[in-house]
């Protein structure tokens, strides 16, 4: 799966993806070309100047949220913990953000109708991040940074470490973590995956912390 394209959009361009972002999140997808235009303040035939429709004009939009995720991943050269510390930084900005969760419950809502578009958002948003890590993940088990395992599992693992039960609270209305917590939290994952996948810390001293211990995100 091909990453999203990190080129900035035209002035127009990006007026129509925020306008685009604004309607889905408000009225599903349902939402029209012609009212992305109207929000957008430019004409019909602009919007299609970019967007061939509807679903490349959505497919561009989740790409813009995703984009801060997929850059953490980046540069390669970057040692594994490094890489794993600014996703999990990324991912609590902009997975835990507002806009991100309120996105996820309407396509939620809109699946049974919609199907496509919810596709769109987990393929984009989650499969194609996943199946980056995981070859990152491959490569430093190839140059022993990494326990030897399957990679699209550890992948996987560590993505769902990061989401954890929070994402759910933030799905479902729940009071969430406050930002301090949820660092913590995204810091103790990281901790813990790389202790279960034998990855050294970047010239930082190992702490075996006992099982069990209350941490200062419970």
């Amino acid at each position: 799966m091909s990453r999203p394209d990190p080129r900035p959009a035209s002035d127009h361009q990006q007026r129509v993806l925020q306008a685009a972002c604004s309607l889905f999140l408000r009225d599903g997808y349902r939402v029209s070309m012609g009212a992305v235009a109207r929000e957008a303040g430019v004409s019909k035939q602009t919007v299609y100047a970019h967007y061939e429709n509807k679903d490349s004009l959505f497919y561009a939009a989740i790409e813009q949220l995703v984009l801060p995720l997929h850059a953490s991943l980046e540069p390669e050269r970057r040692t594994l913990a490094a890489t794993l510390e600014a996703l999990a930084v990324a991912h609590q900005q902009h997975v835990m953000d507002r806009t991100t969760v309120a996105l996820a419950r309407m396509l939620i809502s809109e699946a049974p109708r919609f199907p496509a578009a919810a596709k769109t958002f987990f393929r984009t948003a989650v499969d194609s991040l996943t199946e980056r890590l995981a070859l990152r993940m491959k490569e430093a088990m190839e140059r022993d940074q990494m326990r030897q395992d399957d990679p699209d599992v550890a992948a996987e693992l560590f993505m769902s470490m990061l989401h954890g039960l929070e994402g759910d609270r933030r799905l479902f209305g729940m009071r969430g973590r406050g930002l301090k917590a949820q660092n913590d939290w995204a810091r103790h994952a990281v901790t813990v995956f790389m202790h279960a996948y034998d990855i050294e810390p970047d010239e930082r001293p190992r702490k075996n912390t006992k099982p069990g211990k209350r941490t200062e995100f419970s």
